[in-house]
Parts: C-alpha cells; structure tokens; sequence
C-alpha cells in the first residue's frame, strides 16, 4: 500500500463554532466542536499545512442578556467574566491550540459586520419591512427571542424558543411559537408590528442551490438537512431586533429610502453578524501578526473547515455562505462543514438549570485531559446523538485506553529497556500494517471521522499486543537473544507509529511517549517514507524506565458520579 498525504500544502482554515458567554463550558461542547476541531488542526499542521485556527466568545446573544437580568448586572459584566475564564480554560486546562480566540465586541468585528451591511445593502440584499415582534404588555417592551417560549408546533416540546426548537431544531418565523410567554414575567405574549431589515434569501437561493449541488463530500445526513431547506423555499429574514446589545445598525450610511424609524433602539441580529466573526478573527490575527488575511479568504490551495453541532447547521450550510457571497462574489467559501448532533448525558438532554450537565473543568482535572479526549472521540456524535455515561467512561478508560493502547506501549518500552537493536530488521507484516494504518488515519482525518480515526489507532495497537503475546519475547530473552532483538524492534516499531498517529488526538500522552523514548517530539507525519521516518528516529532514541501512561479509574466512581447527577 503507498501512503499518499498531503501533495500540496494548504492554508487551512479551522473556523469553530463561538461559544455564548452565559455559563460554563460543558462537554458536550467538547464533543461538539471543540475536540474535533482541535484534532483536525493537530493533524493538519503535523503533514505540513499551514493552519489558522480562529474562534471566540459570542457576546450578543440573548442568553447574555438572561443571564445579566437574573443576576441584575450588565451584559458587558458576563461577557468580562465568561471570556476571560472561558479562555483560561481552553489555553489552560484544554490546550487547545487556538491560533486567535477573540470576541464580538471588538471594534474590529463591529467595522467589519457594518461594512457588510452596507454592501449586502448596496446590492440590493437587504430591505426594510414591518415584522410582527413579540412584546410583553406586562413589562411594556419587546422581547428578543430567547426571552420567549412555548411549545413547539412540530415536535410538541414545552420550552421552544420563539425562533428555535432546541429539541428538533426547527426553525420560526415570530407567530409560529404555541402559547408563547416572557420567560421573565411568565406571562402571556401578544404580537405587534415592529419596522426592520430583513436580508432577501429568494435573491441568493439561485446561488446557494448552485453551491449546494457542488458539495458532494460533506456528511450526508448534513448535506440532506440543507437540501431540505433549499427545496421548501428560503424566505426572507429579519436581521435587526428591538434590542439595545448588540452591533448598532450603520443607519448614517445608508440611503435615505432605506432608513428606519427608531433604528438607534435596534441591532443587528446576532444570527447574521456571529458567522462573520471567522472573517474579523482572520482579520485580527493578521493585524497582530502583520500578515495579509487576504491569502487566507482570496488566495489559492485554501480549505475552509467549520465545526459546529447541529443547532447550527444552516446558520453555516446556508446563511453563511450566502452572506459571504453577497459581501464578495470572490471571497473564498466554506468548504467542509463539520456538524455533529448532540451528546446526551445518561440518557438525557443537558441542562444547567437541572444539573444535567459535566464542567469541563472538572473532568479534566479529574480524570484527565487525554481519557476525556479519548472517550469523547469514541462517541463522537458524527452522524446521530449519542450519549456519555459514566460506567462506559470509565470501561472505556480501564479497559481500551489503559488495557489495549497503554499496555502496548508500556510492556514494549520495559522489555526494550538496554536493548542494542542496531543491524536488526522489521517483518514485512508490520510495515505493511504501519502504512495501513497512516494511510486509514490520514483518510479519516481528513474526512472528519474521528470515531474511525480512533479506531485505526486501537487497531495497531491492538495488533501489537496480539504481536507480543504471540511471539512471547519475555519467554526468550536468554534461550533465543537474536529472535528476541527482532521482535522487540518490530514492537518499538509499532510503538512509535502509535507514537506519531495518536499525536493529534492525545497531545499530553505524545509528550510522555517522547521522554520514554528519549527522542524528540512529534514534529509531522511522515509523508510517503513511513517506515524510513520511524527508523531514523528509533536510531536517536534513548530508553528510560517505562512508566504507566494513565492512572485506572475506580470503577465506584461511575456510580457515585451518577448520583451527583440524579440528585439534582
């Protein structure tokens, strides 16, 4: 098998969903795009490419606003609270290998979102209408759409949002909510007209269609969700509330026919000016770094990768795209959006209101970063919502990361302590293993399937123990030197091979397996000489005394962890 990687080098964008700075981060957020993201850029920058991994904090959304009302502070209080630990987390207890993690509030996002509503107003995308907006007669002012709730008219579920279902993820238009009440007051909501922008999907539905049809390669169930929307029709959309948090609408630049009434007690809705904020995060970073941030939008051999759960698949599949060709015909378009479902935590729906919910924080300095890295890929929720349950967490852990892949390595490392391997081969067997097994790996990555990346690597490692339990070199140490030497170098073989195809996916083990080793760490995937690279590199190493990679877990702690979560 030849190993075919990476012909020419790409400028890779990772664009990963922002988080709302109004609560914690919880793992389902690591399953859902951070993890996943941070894996693809690893990969991605150890075969060569160049990388620029963006996010950052959505600072305008409603559940900002909630939350500052339930504690009686300012919007800008939650988001300098959340921000600033939220970042702490992802460079601190995360690792996450952010090349710029920024927020909405910048100058620099605000120019950039009213420069593209002046555009998409220039070419005719966006119009004034009166929308019916729900208001509150009891608190005498309208609601932004996440201080409304009722049910869902299509799946029945009791706290719908009055533009979003959580539960199914449909989408409303304002009167489409059943029995729609103030989430503050808890009482009844009326509809009034309200005067707004709104950006005109029917003029870019020709497009996206076109757009659409050209992306083959995206997962399929993603890829059918957006034809879905394409083929009922896309109307017209308001992109302005009756807020007064968030990016304040460029009235003074534009025409007169276009200007609305009261236009400084409204802002630009925070749906259609979040997605922007992977071009003003590019945009920041060159600043910083004195780069072009064109290369990255208008240059060539670009990829353009998105990660997002699934609340925001057409926010991404559809309206991004279309906004990003409203503003530049020749601006550079996603290419391969990343959307997983969701994770379910012991069977049900996280929330924090309930204490249904795992701080990442916690798991972390619990358990460990790379067991939470390793068992959220093993159940990453890829194609449909899956669920995380402390007996299989800590199975999982015992038993596969510690019993299939830690064992390997660590018996192969105490026996090949002192060992002189020079002049000795490597079977054919276990080359041609090695090369699938890169060849599989770079296949999945690329293709973002984690789980089955995952797999590759518990395969080859699962194929060494099978390796040393059938060659027994411990029984041979001293009866059979010669045959000895050869399975122990086609055992470091395989060590390192694991060694450099789980670095993506379990950065903090990488480093221990390079002190044990003794050599340096994981700077790239080897491109097309595999078994070459691995045997330079076995040649500097320097055996120290093998140690465990990760500590078992109590299998009490499942359940003990379990009623935490039942008695809330």
């Amino acid at each position: 098998m030849i190993f075919k990687m990476g012909k020419k080098k790409k400028k890779i964008l990772a664009a990963v969903a922002w988080p709302y700075v109004n609560g914690d981060i919880h793992i389902g957020h690591l399953a859902g795009y951070l993890f996943p993201a941070d894996i693809y850029a690893r990969f991605n920058r150890l075969i060569g490419n160049e990388v620029l991994m963006v996010s950052g904090s959505d600072c305008y959304g409603t559940p900002i606003t909630l939350e500052a009302d339930k504690r009686g502070i300012r919007p800008e209080d939650i988001v300098a609270e959340y921000h600033e630990k939220n970042k702490r987390l992802f460079q601190e207890t995360l690792k996450l290998s952010f090349d710029i993690y920024t927020k909405t509030t910048t100058e620099n996002h605000h120019g950039l979102v009213r420069d593209a509503f002046v555009r998409l107003a220039g070419k005719g995308f966006i119009f004034r209408d009166t929308a019916n907006q729900y208001y509150s007669e009891s608190e005498r002012r309208f609601l932004p759409d996440r201080y409304v709730e009722g049910k869902c008219p299509k799946c029945g579920y009791e706290e719908a949002r009055s533009d979003q279902c959580d539960k199914c993820g449909l989408l409303f238009e304002q009167g489409e909510l059943l029995n729609p009440r103030s989430k503050v007051s808890g009482t009844p909501v009326i509809l009034r007209p309200s005067e707004h922008y709104f950006l005109d999907w029917p003029k870019l539905e020709p497009f996206l269609k076109e757009y659409i049809d050209s992306k083959r390669d995206w997962r399929p169930w993603v890829l059918n969700e957006t034809k879905g929307w394409l083929d009922n029709g896309l109307r017209p959309r308001a992109i302005t509330r009756d807020i007064d948090w968030g990016v304040p609408i460029p009235t003074d630049r534009l025409p007169e026919d276009l200007r609305i009434e009261g236009a400084e007690h409204k802002r630009i809705y925070v749906w259609f000016e979040a997605v922007m904020g992977y071009l003003s995060a590019t945009i920041e970073w060159a600043k910083i770094n004195k780069k072009d941030w064109k290369e990255w939008w208008y240059g060539e051999d670009l990829l353009h990768a998105y990660f997002m759960g699934k609340d925001n698949l057409v926010f991404h599949t559809l309206f991004w795209p279309g906004e990003l060709h409203g503003y530049d015909e020749r601006i550079h378009l996603p290419d391969k959006p990343f959307v997983n479902q969701f994770l379910n935590l012991e069977g049900r729906k996280f929330s924090k209101s309930r204490g249904i919910t795992i701080d990442s924080e916690y798991i972390v300095r619990t358990y460990g970063l790379d067991p939470v890295r390793f068992y959220l890929a093993s159940i990453n929720p890829e194609s449909a919502d899956t669920n995380f349950a402390w007996d299989d967490f800590v199975a999982k852990v015992n038993d596969v990361l510690i019993g299939n892949f830690g064992n390997f390595i660590n018996r192969t490392l105490t026996l090949a302590e002192g060992v002189d391997l020079d002049g000795v081969g490597v079977d054919k067997e276990v080359e041609e293993k090695i090369l699938a097994t890169f060849g599989r790996a770079e296949e999945c990555l690329s293709g973002g399937s984690f789980r089955d990346y995952l797999n590759t690597i518990l395969e080859l490692s699962d194929f060494g123990n099978k390796y040393l339990s059938g060659h027994e070199p411990w029984k041979i140490k001293k009866t059979n030197p010669e045959e000895f030497r050869r399975v122990i170098k086609n055992a470091l073989f395989l060590v390192e091979a694991l060694h450099i195809v789980s670095a993506p996916l379990l950065p903090e083990t990488s480093g221990k397996i390079s002190d044990m080793l003794g050599v340096s760490p994981v700077a790239q995937w080897p491109i097309t000489r595999v078994v070459e690279h691995i045997s330079e590199t076995l040649k500097r190493a320097k055996i120290s005394e093998a140690a465990p990679l990760f500590q078992k877990i109590d299998p009490e702690v499942a359940e003990k962890e379990r009623s935490r979560l039942s008695s809330n």
